[in-house]
């Protein structure tokens, strides 16, 4: 079943808002470091992938029926909401820019998130946002 969730996911792999799009899009503006990851755990765990999708930036890189058809995969990978997350890598870029990586699980499913972000006085831009079954696409990013 796991080889399902990342042959699946593989293809689904999204690369959200290009770094001009990120900064015109209010969509991928966040007040805070805690305030992005409370709306990425929230999307990730309770596969509240339209809102999550919405949240960083995909609303003029995906359609809404793209939208919805991507949150049935995933709920259908995932069924229950998953109950752990955590920081797998973290990476300070230079001054204000870090790229993360978390883990999503419940048991033995996972789901991994990678976000490319610029932590300015005001705000936290979400640069560029991906998810994967399959921890080593996301890896590769490092």
């Amino acid at each position: 079943m796991s080889r399902y969730f990342a042959v699946l996911l593989a293809i689904v792999t999204i690369n959200l808002a290009a770094p001009s799009a990120a900064q015109e899009n209010p969509e991928s503006v966040f007040r805070d470091y805690d305030h992005m990851r409370s709306i990425m755990d929230d999307g990730m765990m309770n596969q509240n992938i339209v809102m999550l999708m919405r949240a960083f930036g995909a609303s003029d890189e995906m359609t809404a029926d793209e939208l919805q058809s991507l949150e049935a995969q995933v709920k259908a990978l995932f069924p229950k909401p998953l109950d752990t997350v955590e920081v797998m890598k973290s990476e300070k870029l230079g001054d204000h820019w870090t790229r993360e990586m978390y883990v999503y699980y419940s048991g033995i499913n996972y789901i991994y998130a990678l976000v490319l972000f610029h932590t300015r006085p005001d705000a936290v831009v979400a640069v560029n946002f991906k998810f994967n079954t399959d921890p080593i696409v996301l890896l590769g990013e490092f």
